[in-house]
């Protein structure tokens, strides 16, 4: 695998920006109709709203590189290397089960909700990657789960056939220091500032 490849939906970015949007048009018509006072009222939590748009919807992806998936979610990261991967499944989201026994899930990459798991057709995820026979509805291309565990299952098969290292364990989980900090700063200032009395 030459490059890395990055996997984020888009429709939850689209959602996002949009959000972000909205939060930056409601900043600028509270600084011009009601004057900088009710701007420092209501800037952090508009810009709390926004950071949790950025941070629920555009910041949590699924990296496959060369020697490692990497899951990102809203407030912890998982570097999966390919030799500790077992299983990739799509059941309820993307999800990397470990020789230790560990299912790690992707924020990024959630299942189809019951409607179009329902309307699926069993063509549409019959010639999906994936080992055996079965397939889900999450295996259905163009759904967040099933292209990310495609995704996923091309980059483990190309290590595979590499003949990559397949010793299992080193699984690493860190904590997204920066998005929890920032996410309990925000709300800490948002509920300060509505909560303060005002003229």
């Amino acid at each position: 695998m030459p490059e890395p490849v990055t996997f984020r939906p888009r429709g939850g970015q689209i959602v996002a920006w949009a959000a972000i949007a909205l939060c930056a048009l409601g900043l600028v018509f509270v600084a011009l109709t009601d004057g900088v006072p009710s701007l420092i009222v209501w800037a952090w939590p508009i810009v709390l709203v926004a950071w949790l748009a950025w941070a629920v919807y555009i910041h949590p992806h699924v990296l496959v590189n060369e020697g490692f998936v990497e899951i990102v979610n809203v407030f912890r990261t998982h570097r999966v290397p390919w030799g500790d991967v077992v299983d990739v499944d799509s059941r309820y989201a993307l999800t990397v089960h470990t020789a230790g026994g560990r299912s790690i899930r992707a924020w990024a990459a959630p299942a189809p909700g019951i409607r179009q798991a329902m309307a699926t057709r069993r063509e549409e995820v019959a010639g999906t990657p994936g080992e055996g026979d079965y397939r889900r509805p999450g295996d259905a291309e163009g759904t967040p789960s099933g292209d990310a565990a495609a995704l996923v299952r091309r980059g483990l098969d190309q290590y595979r056939r590499a003949g990559g290292d397949t010793t299992p364990g080193g699984t690493a989980s860190t904590l997204n220091v920066v998005v929890i900090g920032v996410t309990a700063v925000l709300i800490a200032a948002a509920v300060l500032a509505l909560a303060a009395p005002h003229d």
